[in-house]
C-alpha cells in the first residue's frame, strides 16, 4: 500500500537495529534464484547466520510492502532486519515478487495471482532447499507489511499444493498493517486514501473480478490449519482501516487457532520509531515462541 514510511525503515531509525545487524553475524548470498517465469529470473536475498551449525535452523521469509506495485529486497533497512534475524540463529529469505505495473500495449501486467503465486514459489523452494539451506522446512515464519503482510496472511492461512508438492503454507506469520479482505468497498471507509488504495486494488485483482477478490483476501480462507499470526496495527491508519486486521484476528480466533494483535492507537500506516522498535521487539518474540519454542515442538 503507499506509505508514508515503511515500518522497516523506521526500524532502522533506532539505534538498536544497527548495532544488532553487524556484518561480521551474518553471511549474504544475493540474487539466489528461487524459481522463473518464462524469461524471468525471481529473485532472493538469502541471510544465514555467520556461525555454523549442526542443526537445521528456523528461517524467516521477508516479504516487502508497496502497494503491490513497488518495494524491493534490497533497500537498506530489509538488508539490516535480514542481518539481525541472522544475528538470532534464523536464516532469513528476502525476496523480490512481480509488481503490477503498466505494459507497453497498454494492459496492466503481473496482475493477482502473480505476487502470491511468487511468494509461494519461494515456500516451496525454500523447502526444496531444506538441506542446501540448513534449514527446518517445518519450521518457516513470514513477516511483511502493508502489502507485503497482506501476502504473508494468504502464505499462512492457505496452501496451493497439489498432490506431491511441498506445502506453501508457513508455520507463523507476522503480518504489519496488511490487509486481509479485498472484497470491502474501501471508498466505504472513513479514511482519508480510501479511493486510493481502492484504485491500488482494482489494478492488483482486476476491477470487478469478484472471483479474485475472494481469493486474495486471507480473512475469508482461515481455517484450523493456519499458521499463528502476529498482527500489527496502527489506530489512526488512513490506509488499511484497523478494522480489516481486527477481523482476520477474530477469524484466526475462531478457528482455533492462537493470534495476537496489538493495535497502536496514536499511529498511522507507518509506525513511528518508539513503536517500531516495540513492534520489532514483539516480532522477534513471535518468532522466538512459534519457531524455536515450544509451539514449534508441536
Amino acid at each position: 500500500m503507499l506509505r508514508k514510511l515503511s515500518l522497516l525503515s523506521l526500524f532502522l531509525l533506532t539505534g538498536f537495529l544497527v548495532t544488532q545487524a553487524r556484518a561480521a553475524d551474518s553471511t549474504i548470498d544475493r540474487d539466489v534464484v528461487y524459481g522463473t517465469v518464462g524469461d524471468l529470473k525471481l529473485l532472493a536475498d538469502v541471510y544465514s547466520p555467520a556461525e555454523k551449525s549442526d542443526a537445521p535452523r528456523p528461517v524467516v521469509l521477508l516479504v516487502h510492502g508497496g502497494g503491490w506495485r513497488g518495494g524491493n529486497k534490497q533497500a537498506g533497512t530489509v538488508v539490516a532486519i535480514g542481518k539481525m534475524l541472522a544475528k538470532q540463529g534464523y536464516v532469513a529469505v528476502s525476496i523480490n515478487y512481480r509488481l503490477v505495473k503498466d505494459g507497453a500495449d497498454g494492459q496492466i501486467e503481473n496482475q493477482w495471482p502473480a505476487a502470491i503465486d511468487d511468494c509461494r514459489q519461494a515456500v516451496r523452494w525454500i523447502r526444496e532447499n531444506a538441506e542446501k539451506l540448513n534449514i527446518d522446512p517445518t519450521k518457516i515464519g513470514a513477516a511483511g507489511d502493508s502489502a507485503g503482510g497482506h501476502l504473508v496472511s494468504l502464505l499462512g492461512a492457505t496452501d496451493a499444493a497439489k498432490a506431491g508438492e511441498p506445502s506453501t503454507r508457513v508455520q507463523a506469520v507476522v503480518n504489519i498493517y496488511g490487509p486481509g479482505d479485498l472484497t470491502k468497498d474501501w471508498t466505504k471507509y472513513e479514511i482519508s486514501a480510501n479511493v486510493a488504495v481502492q484504485e491500488m486494488i482494482d489494478r492488483f485483482l482486476k476491477k470487478g473480478n469478484q472471483e479474485n477478490q475472494i481469493a486474495a483476501s486471507p480473512t475469508l480462507h482461515v481455517d484450523d490449519k493456519s499458521a499463528n499470526f502476529l498482527i500489527l496495527q496502527g489506530g489512526k491508519d488512513q490506509l488499511v482501516p484497523p478494522s480489516q486486521t481486527e477481523a482476520l484476528h477474530e477469524a484466526l480466533k475462531k478457528a482455533g487457532r492462537k493470534s495476537e494483535f496489538v493495535l497502536y492507537e496514536n499511529d498511522g500506516h507507518g509506525f513511528g520509531p518508539a513503536t517500531g522498535l516495540q513492534a520489532l521487539m514483539k516480532a522477534m518474540t513471535f518468532f522466538e515462541r512459534e519457531l524455536k519454542g515450544e509451539s514449534a515442538a508441536k
